[in-house]
Order: C-alpha cells, then sequence, then structure tokens
C-alpha cells in the first residue's frame, strides 16, 4: 500500500457501453493520482456470467416482448425481481467480494445495474466496508440500478436522478458523461468526412445499434436508403453477418467494429439509435442530432422516453416519420449544460478522501 487512493471498478461485458465507461474511468483517476482496477464481473463469475450474458442476447434476439415485459414489471413492483435476481446471484456476490478483498479499495464503483445489487447484498452482510457508488450509464431510470447500501448514484440527466431518487436511491449526483478523450475535441464534420473518404453532396444518416447490433436494423436501414439524397452508413459491431447482408444494398456503407467512432458520429449529419446509451453521448459530444427509432426493449424504451422528454434527442414512432424526421434533424445536438453537473471522477475521489484521508491528486482540468 503506497498511500494513493484506491478504487475497485466493477463492470460487466454485456455490450460495450458498460466497459467502455469502466475503462475511462480507471484512466482519469490513475491521471489524478488514484490505483484504479477494473474488473469484469461477467468474467470473473465463471459460467454465472457466461449464462447470463448467453440469456440476455437471446431474450432481446428471441423474445423481446418478454425482456420487455419483465423490466416494466419490474420498475412497477421491484421487489419479486430483486428476489429473483438474488436468488441467482451468489456467483457475481462471490466474484464481487473477492475483488474487494484481493484489491482493499477505498471506494467501490459498479458501472452495471446487476453489479450494483450484487454488491449492495455483499454489503449488507458486512463483507465489504468501502462505500459504493454506482454510475447509473442509462438515463433512464429503473429500480435495478438500485442496490441495498449503495450510497452514491451518478446520473447524467436530471430527469433520471429526480426518477431515481423516486424508486428510493440515495445520494443522487448529476454528473457529466464520461466519455473516451477523443470526444473532448471530436473533428469537424468535413475533417471528418474526408478522413472517412465518405461520398461528398450527400446528407449522411448514421444508424447504429451498439456493439451487438441488437434490435431488427435492417428495415430501418433499408427505409433509409429509399431516399436518394442519404448515404446510409451503419455501424454493423461485431456482427459480421448483418455487414455481409447490407453491403450489397444501394447507398449503404456498411462498416464492421472500428476504433474510428468518433470520426463516423461526426462525419454524419443524424445519427438514428435504438438504445438511447452511450453511444448518444457520444454523438451529442460531437455536435452531432440524434433521432430514437424503434427502440430496444426494457432498458432502451425507458432510455428513449427520458432523452425524449430532456430534449436531448427526438423519439421518431412511427416508420413513415422516419425520413422526414432525418431530413428536418437540425444540424448540431449538444450535450446538457456542463456547468450544471459534477465531474464524476472528483466525486469519487472526495469519496476516497472521506474513506481514508488521503490526498487525492491535483483538481480536474
Amino acid at each position: 500500500m503506497d498511500g494513493r487512493p484506491r478504487v475497485l471498478i466493477v463492470t460487466a461485458a454485456m455490450g460495450a457501453g458498460h466497459t467502455q465507461v469502466a475503462a475511462e474511468l480507471a484512466r482519469r483517476l490513475r491521471a489524478r493520482g488514484a490505483e484504479a482496477e477494473v474488473v469484469d464481473l461477467i468474467a470473473a463469475a465463471g459460467p454465472a456470467g457466461t449464462r447470463l450474458r448467453r440469456t440476455y442476447r437471446l431474450l432481446l434476439a428471441h423474445a423481446p416482448w418478454l425482456y420487455d415485459a419483465a423490466m416494466r414489471f419490474w420498475a412497477r413492483m421491484p421487489g419479486p425481481l430483486e428476489t429473483l435476481t438474488a436468488a441467482g446471484g451468489r456467483a457475481f456476490e462471490r466474484a464481487g467480494r473477492d475483488a474487494a478483498e484481493r484489491f482493499r479499495p477505498d471506494v467501490i464503483v459498479s458501472t452495471y445495474d446487476l453489479a450494483s445489487q450484487a454488491l449492495g447484498r455483499v454489503a449488507g452482510r458486512g463483507e465489504i466496508t468501502a462505500p459504493i457508488v454506482t454510475y447509473v450509464s442509462d438515463p433512464g431510470a429503473h429500480p435495478y440500478w438500485i442496490g441495498e447500501h449503495v450510497g452514491t448514484h451518478l446520473v447524467l440527466t436530471a430527469l433520471t436522478g429526480r426518477q431515481l431518487r423516486g424508486y428510493g436511491a440515495a445520494g443522487v449526483e448529476l454528473v457529466r458523461p464520461v466519455l473516451r478523450p477523443e470526444f473532448d475535441a471530436p473533428p469537424s464534420r468535413a475533417q471528418a468526412r474526408r478522413r472517412l473518404r465518405l461520398p461528398p453532396g450527400h446528407r449522411i444518416a448514421l444508424v447504429t445499434a451498439g456493439s451487438w447490433a441488437v434490435g431488427g436494423i435492417e428495415s430501418t436501414v433499408r427505409l433509409l436508403a429509399e431516399s436518394p439524397e442519404l448515404v446510409v452508413v451503419v455501424l454493423c459491431g461485431h456482427d459480421d453477418q448483418l455487414r455481409r447482408r447490407l453491403a450489397p444494398e444501394p447507398g449503404v456503407i456498411a462498416v464492421p467494429w472500428t476504433p474510428q467512432t468518433v470520426d463516423y458520429l461526426a462525419a454524419a449529419d443524424v445519427v438514428i439509435d435504438n438504445a438511447g446509451g452511450l453511444t448518444c453521448w457520444e454523438a451529442l459530444a460531437c455536435c452531432t442530432p440524434v433521432l430514437l427509432y424503434r427502440p430496444l426493449p426494457g432498458h432502451g424504451r425507458f432510455n428513449v422516453a427520458t432523452l425524449d422528454a430532456a430534449g436531448l434527442a427526438r423519439h421518431v414512432e412511427r416508420a413513415d416519420q422516419l425520413r422526414a424526421a432525418v431530413a428536418a434533424a437540425g444540424t448540431v445536438g449538444r450535450l446538457p449544460d456542463p456547468t450544471a453537473a459534477k465531474d464524476a471522477v472528483e466525486c469519487i475521489l472526495a469519496l476516497t478522501r472521506a474513506a481514508s484521508g488521503v490526498a487525492a491528486g491535483p483538481p480536474a482540468a
């Protein structure tokens, strides 16, 4: 132990959003002089984690109505489903407890909803004593983000905070989104298009559905491609079959998993998204307006409703409205006012100072 603040970040490889936020939090904490370790709870839980991820993907792909119904029921009556998840959560609790025992953190940060619940149960048994913070990456509030004995919830919109307080969350703080460094100063639209060698003289609609490319976006792509003035760029994530199906479509550019996400988001005139997660915040950081269409069941619907209500993105509800919405989309999208929110890393370091009395490096720039 060298006296530096120690922060354990618990995440889950359930799509890229949770893990990207965790990695960026760790990078920023280390830059401020802290020790930070990231644990993927899915990997650490072994077969239980594999089953959870497989079940989630199967539900999204083959029974979205069931997943949606479960999330809506959970929002209305959280007790039964929280009891159910707790009954199957022992492997995740052990993984979180073991990571805390090994790393001995001053503070634990969760970027995944069910991790917050598992860690809270472990803390309730006295097996974790460090304060627990949840970074609520979804704008849509849901009781599954609230873990017992979690003292602080970092949220990205004021509406999310009000809704979580209504569910009983403690210690809600409004923070700025934690985005990768390239989104601090993204390229201009013209610069990004030159880098990507995108065809000139067209409006560009970027369709994205996360790293798993879930949600049946092919019909969305083909509908947009009927507009001759549009070039439709599709971020296909890790779904190579989707890319191969869309690549021959006229007016469509199908992109595999790419490290140039910032360029594609900055190059677009408008982004069409179905999850309302990290990609929306990244698009807004690039000053690109966002349309939300055919939202994913469950958390996707909650996210879309919140972003639309907050005026950060527009929810397009019907197919016959989509092309008109793309044509009418403004030229600029904007993140919430940064002066109204706190720095997430500073909130975390303040808790380490309270827990250990150790200085935590220079203030954030």
